[in-house]
């Protein structure tokens, strides 16, 4: 199959969604499909084989995001002349427009993924007004709306199809978990120590540290403050352990100066944004992988911490269920109270070793092949019903 994979984040972007299509064009490739990605330009971008840039803007908003324009005639000509067989969106916005019109106009059956849940970024358009709540009834709309003109949806956990069931989308949906690389996830081996330890010496890792680790994007809605101050005072009680914070976002000048005001500043070692390439090093050099926002619709960077060999401890998120099983593969705490003793059991050296191996047992699940399979199936599927037109495969 000849497919098009419409993103308006991408490459040399770190986040989830950028993880997930890269996952999916390389397994789709690896089964022997021809696989092209749509997405937004970037002045850092090297060109890439079968990768097409549309014009694109950072975001007021979010700085570090790019909006792609939908209406570019160059782009769309090339689009044209990809004599795609299906259309594959994982946005409703910017780039994602070519992907709808090839639907109406080509004819091609369209499938999306709904990676983000909007209505949890709302605050930064209301800042929390009182018509925040309004907002979110907007989101849900235009979800509803969006979603109608799609032949079929995937989703990542069940959690996030409950919600699209609560905005009334009635679309037939399939929930299927974005893949990882465990080629590139793995524990570390005697060999990487050379090259781990130059990272922990330019980030200023004291190689017998404790290395807590907190990755992704630095923002209110991952409560990032929230959880320096909850870990706060196991870092002050334990001067050999220290809080690695890899990632950029709106809230980092806030966390880095709600360290010094904790007095913790010289324990909390912030990396900014890193190159794609490198992520995985960063789970290799920690102890704990740490998190506390309760919006995340997979949790993707704690499989790839299960499958670096890094503990997970963790907020509950109903997208968990499944996947992580607290006191087996996971420590997972459901309140501000419950966070430091699950952090301190997950330390423990008496149970360390065994979280680790079912972790590692857990990612091997969602390995990239198994992931583009499923995704394959849908396609094919659409095809084979003719949805929504007849089309060469």
């Amino acid at each position: 199959m000849r497919i098009g994979l419409f993103s308006d984040t991408y490459t040399p972007e770190v986040n989830g969604v950028v993880n997930s299509v890269l996952m999916l064009k390389e397994g789709l490739e690896e089964r022997g499909h021809d696989v092209f990605v749509i997405g937004p330009g970037n002045p850092d971008a090297a060109p890439e084989p079968n990768v097409f840039r549309a014009p694109a803007i950072s975001l007021p908003v979010l700085q570090e995001r790019r909006l792609a324009s939908p209406w570019s005639a160059k782009l769309w000509r090339k689009v044209r002349k990809l004599d795609l067989d299906i259309v594959h969106t994982h946005t409703e916005f910017g780039v994602g427009g070519f992907g709808f019109r090839a639907r109406r106009q080509l004819g091609l059956p369209q499938v999306h993924t709904y990676h983000t849940v909007w209505e949890e970024y709302t605050h930064y358009v209301t800042q929390g007004r009182y018509f925040d709540a309004r907002a979110r009834r907007v989101v849900a709309n235009q979800t509803r709306r969006t979603l109608k003109h799609v032949d079929h949806v995937i989703v990542p956990s069940t959690k996030t199809l409950e919600l699209l069931e609560s905005y009334g989308v009635r679309n037939p949906i399939s929930v299927i978990p974005t893949g990882v690389d465990l080629s590139r996830f793995s524990p570390p081996k005697a060999s990487d120590e050379k090259r781990l330890d130059a990272l922990r010496t330019r980030y200023g890792v004291d190689r017998f540290s404790t290395v807590l680790l907190m990755l992704g994007r630095i923002a209110e809605e991952k409560r990032v403050i929230g959880l320096l101050d909850m870990t706060a005072p196991h870092l002050r009680t334990h001067p050999d352990t220290c809080l690695l914070v890899v990632g950029d976002g709106p809230s980092l000048g806030e966390l880095i100066a709600r360290a010094t005001t904790l007095g913790i500043a010289s324990q909390v070692l912030c990396t900014g944004e890193v190159p794609w390439e490198s992520v995985p090093d960063f789970y290799r050099i920690s102890d704990v992988h740490i998190g506390n926002s309760d919006t995340e619709t997979q949790g993707l960077t704690f499989i790839e911490a299960l499958a670096s060999g890094t503990l997970v401890v963790s907020r509950y998120n109903s997208c968990f269920d499944g996947i992580f099983i607290d006191d087996f593969n996971a420590s997972l705490f459901d309140t501000d109270a419950h966070y430091l003793p699950e952090l301190e059991e997950a330390l423990d050296p008496t149970v360390r070793d065994a979280r680790i191996e079912a972790g590692l047992l857990t990612a091997q699940q969602f390995n990239k092949t198994a992931f583009a399979e499923h995704v394959e199936n849908v396609y094919l599927s659409l095809l084979d019903s003719g949805t929504p037109s007849e089309h060469h495969t």
